[in-house]
């Protein structure tokens, strides 16, 4: 995107000035750009972590948040030639819990909206929602955005929301939406005609 600002001479109408400035589009195919904030984070800066969350938690998150796969924020490593997610007992093995309670802290994060579980044909996948946490530092994709829209949509600007929707009917990826934002797609497609 590219802001052009001219300065004419108000009495000849000859120009003056002529200044252009770069900016990268908010929107693309790689995803929503999140606003850096003062210190050059990529951070929804006023969303706070749950009230449920103790210090404890909010580290073990911070820990965990190292180990996500960039794009996606999938826990998991490079291993066996492709990326393996993390199970349940291995999170909790990275945080230093194991058994009853490693399931417990990773049941409370997907609870609290914080992570998400994805259960795929021979796996479970877990990812950290990129409210608190992003991986690639910059772009929110469609993908993430349809895991923690829940979350996402009440603090995205609405013209990103109807963006991703749009999309998520294009690409039909409408069946990934959670069930109770499926009146939102409905919505959206009646406002347009369809």
């Amino acid at each position: 995107m590219i802001k052009q600002t001219t300065t004419f001479d108000d009495k000849t109408g000859e120009i003056i000035n002529l200044k252009q400035q770069s900016f990268t589009d908010s929107l693309n195919e790689e995803g929503y750009r999140i606003p850096s904030h003062k210190l050059g984070a990529r951070i929804f800066n006023d969303v706070q972590f749950p009230f449920e969350m103790s210090y404890g938690d909010i580290g073990k998150m911070t820990c965990l948040a190292k180990l996500m796969i960039a794009k996606n924020n999938m826990l998991g490593y490079r291993g066996q030639g492709k990326i393996v997610p993390y199970a349940a007992e291995e999170i909790g093995g990275l945080i230093g819990l194991s058994g009853r309670r490693a399931k417990e802290f990773v049941w409370k994060m997907v609870n609290l909206g914080v992570m998400c579980r994805e259960d795929a044909r021979d796996e479970t996948r877990y990812f950290i929602n990129p409210a608190y946490f992003m991986a690639n530092g910059q772009r929110l994709s469609l993908d993430m955005f349809i895991r923690f829209q829940k979350e996402l949509i009440p603090l995205l600007p609405k013209w990103v929301v109807n963006k991703f929707l749009k999309q998520a009917e294009i690409n039909k990826d409408r069946e990934m939406l959670h069930s109770n934002f499926e009146n939102i797609i409905d919505r959206f497609n009646q406002a347009k005609g369809g």
